[in-house]
């Protein structure tokens, strides 16, 4: 299937898509509103798409996707991945200024060479594995605006390292041992929750991150920037939900003393 090629394609895709979503049991006219066709509409896809072998019914409205949509959503869902990957990396940077630091001075028009280091982004004079145009003059560290980017940035994401405190009622900051938290965290160190900053306090380390630590800790990793998430172990779970929706890595420290 190739979901971009034509209208009736993307409208295929979707309903396969909703089907799954939804099953067994799903209402078309539900289906209808959400993509904005009739139900007669519907109707005529799934019949398609049940001939096709992508979809079985059940009868009375309920329909399952079978190994073969399955295998279809996911064609689709890589084709469109690819295409967001082109526009992200080969349209947007034609019409997006970056900031960038300069590392030495560079003249209007000059063609640098971007690169990221300690979550910072670099402008130097020359080519390389991403370039773009300079749209202003700049002194060694002074910002500089790039336009008509090509190629990729080379960065290299790290990993959280998740270090869960015990909650009040296990114990707290006063159920951690501080050489141990001292020799888990590195890199940036953000924290999340009374009990892990009193722990933090107690080990004699000041975290840079106090507020927004989830989202900075995912920030920094994704600039390839080390970063610790000090957290009370209630909150972990959430935490480690917001890594894996953003696709950052981590690993997790459990402070409790045994």
């Amino acid at each position: 299937m190739t979901v971009l090629e034509k209208k009736r394609e993307v409208t295929r895709f979707q309903i396969l898509v909703e089907v799954a979503a939804s099953q067994p049991q799903i209402k078309q006219s539900q289906i209808a509103d959400s993509l904005g066709i009739t139900p007669q509409a519907v109707s005529e896809y799934i019949k398609d798409l049940v001939a096709e072998g992508m979809i079985s019914s059940g009868g009375r409205g309920q329909y399952t996707v079978t190994p073969l949509g399955v295998e279809s959503i996911i064609s689709g869902a890589r084709e469109l991945k690819d295409y967001s990957e082109y526009v992200l990396n080969n349209v947007i940077g034609q019409v997006t200024v970056w900031a960038a630091i300069a590392r030495e001075p560079v003249k209007k028009d000059d063609v640098v060479s971007l690169t990221m280091e300690e979550g910072v982004l670099y402008a130097g004079r020359g080519s390389g594995s991403a370039s773009g145009t300079a749209i202003n003059a700049a002194g060694a560290g002074e910002d500089v605006g790039v336009s008509g980017l090509k190629g990729l940035i080379p960065l290299k994401q790290e990993k959280v390292t998740v270090v869960r405190v015990p909650a009040i009622a296990s114990g707290g900051s006063h159920n951690v041992d501080c050489a141990s938290l001292k020799r888990s965290v590195s890199g940036i160190v953000c924290v999340s929750g009374i009990e892990a900053l009193a722990a933090l306090r107690k080990a004699g380390l000041k975290p840079e991150v106090r507020f927004g630590a989830v989202e900075a800790a995912v920030e920094a990793a994704m600039k390839g920037v080390k970063a610790s998430l000090v957290i009370s172990e209630d909150m972990a779970p959430q935490a480690v939900q917001k890594l894996e929706a953003a696709g950052v890595g981590y690993e997790i420290a459990d402070l409790s003393q045994s």
